[in-house]
């Protein structure tokens, strides 16, 4: 009768094979799979060519293997493993000819096997690699080193104010991406990125650290610019910058409203169905934006749009990770962000997980199970546990059938700032950071042109406590935005670091 447990270990087995010989002998191009799995004796064997060259191994569960196990297979297959820790290994493998060594030694055979089946210098050609096509590339990553890293991002961001060099950016990511572009049409998209990025420049290199005013409106519109060039880049965005310039004759799809009384920290914001904003979400998300038809007259018709549609300046400035100490020193609410870390003690250490623990941490203290549950992402099993700290720790189970990795089923935000944080959706679905930065200087812009009684308070008068939350995240937006802008128009992932450091 087959052993009841065989199943369970045969499913270590395989992953222990997997990970230690199929990965790396697929990787260096052999065709290579496990081609048989015996109960009675709990092994498996694994067969590879190369290059008109075959090799066959065996892998035992364990070492302490019968004795005729061990000879039966010596006429069947040129080397044997075994995994987990050696037991006895002479007296169960006694009389047999053939290597007998731990799976974890695979590498050692794996460097042979490849000489064996190499003619001089080169290793045989595979059909693999031969068929690769651009579908099956991954996003290209960019390194960027430099003293001072915002001028690497900005090096680059110039090099495409060349419209020769953007045309050729523009004709790359459609490469990428399958798509057929005419030559007209990656003529005026590239034409478009250069313009638009000149502009975006022209506003963030002219700002003047003195003038906060100046300084807003600036980060604003320059923001837009490279919204527009972000746009422009995406081979299946507009073509032109004229249908760009188009949306704007609209509005800028949003709107503000005094809110619930005329403090600051009340100032309503909300996005409309029509003008730049909503055409620019379309482009980055495929979920529909919960926006108004109009802006509302009054209080009760503001009251009236569904709740995803607005939020206080207050809401806004709770998702900004980077101004986290400021926020809670100045407002009573809760944050609208968590810090991700792996719960060390509540996962395994076994094969290859599709559900991890991990632990939401509250910095300020503030939250609770149902402010949690209000994240997204495939979260479950919200609980409270001890922190230890003034912050709050909860931990929560994590689906990602498609992922090796826990936190790819996490939209995350990374900054210099912050490494990682988990953020609320801005306007129900809208979970970029670069859109929220938008929201917010949209909000503090209409307060520099059409509210100066509200923003000679907060630049010299009674709320001048606002000053310092608005400046240190004006200067996050000079950091962070474009840095993110690089990797969207470009469709690489940039890593931005000091020539020296732990991640250069």
């Amino acid at each position: 009768m087959q052993d009841s447990g065989w199943k369970a270990r045969l499913d270590i087995l395989r992953d222990a094979v997997k990970r230690n010989m199929l990965d790396k002998l697929v990787g260096h191009g052999w065709d290579a799979s496990i081609v048989s799995e015996v109960a009675a004796g709990e092994y498996v064997v694994v067969k590879a060519s190369r290059g008109g060259a075959e090799r066959s191994a065996a892998v035992l569960y364990s070492s302490a293997t019968s004795n005729n196990v061990y000879k039966q297979l010596a006429e069947t297959v040129s080397v044997i493993f075994f995994n987990g820790q050696p037991y006895m290994v002479e007296s169960f493998a006694m009389g047999v000819s053939i290597p007998v060594k731990p799976i974890d030694d695979f590498q050692s055979l794996l460097i042979e096997w490849n000489r064996e089946s190499s003619a001089g210098k080169f290793a045989p050609t595979t059909t693999r690699v031969e068929e690769e096509t651009f579908e099956d590339l991954q996003t290209p990553r960019r390194v960027l080193l430099s003293e001072t890293p915002i001028e690497a991002v900005w090096a680059r961001l110039a090099q495409l104010k060349s419209a020769t060099l953007a045309r050729k950016m523009v004709d790359r990511r459609a490469q990428l991406e399958s798509l057929s572009l005419d030559l007209s049409t990656i003529v005026s998209k590239g034409e478009g990125v250069a313009f638009a990025l000149r502009n975006a420049t022209d506003y963030f290199s002219a700002i003047d650290r003195r003038n906060v005013s100046q300084r807003v409106l600036n980060l604003y519109y320059g923001t837009m610019s490279f919204a527009f060039a972000e746009m422009l880049a995406s081979p299946g965005g507009p073509q032109t910058l004229a249908e760009l310039e188009a949306t704007t004759k609209k509005g800028h799809g949003l709107y503000t409203h005094d809110g619930l009384d005329d403090r600051f920290e009340s100032l309503a914001i909300g996005a409309l169905v029509s003008g730049f904003f909503p055409n620019w979400v379309k482009s980055m998300s495929a979920n529909s934006l919960v926006a108004a038809k109009r802006k509302p007259d009054g209080l009760d018709a503001l009251k009236a749009l569904p709740v995803e549609s607005w939020l206080t300046m207050e809401q806004l400035f709770s998702r900004i990770p980077e101004v986290a100490d400021l926020f809670e020193d100045i407002f009573e609410g809760k944050p609208s962000w968590v810090t991700p870390a792996y719960d060390q003690e509540s996962n395994g250490r076994h094969h290859r997980a599709t559900t991890t623990y991990a632990l939401l941490i509250d910095e300020s203290g503030r939250m609770t199970v149902d402010d949690i549950a209000a994240f997204p992402g495939a979260i479950r099993e919200i609980i409270q546990v001890s922190s230890r700290s003034s912050a709050s720790h909860f931990r929560v189970a994590i689906d990602h059938p498609e992922s090796s990795i826990w936190w790819d089923a996490l939209q995350l935000h990374h900054s210099p700032f912050k490494r990682h944080a988990l953020m609320l959706p801005l306007f129900g679905t809208i979970n970029e950071y670069r859109a929220t930065c938008l929201v917010l200087l949209y909000a503090l812009s209409i307060l520099v042109r059409y509210r100066p009684s509200l923003w000679r308070q907060i630049q010299e008068g009674e709320l001048d406590h606002f000053r310092s939350l608005i400046e240190t995240f004006l200067s996050a937006v000079e950091r962070i935005l474009p840095e993110q802008f690089l990797e969207k128009i470009t469709g690489q992932s940039i890593s931005v670091h000091q020539p020296g450091s732990f991640f250069s």
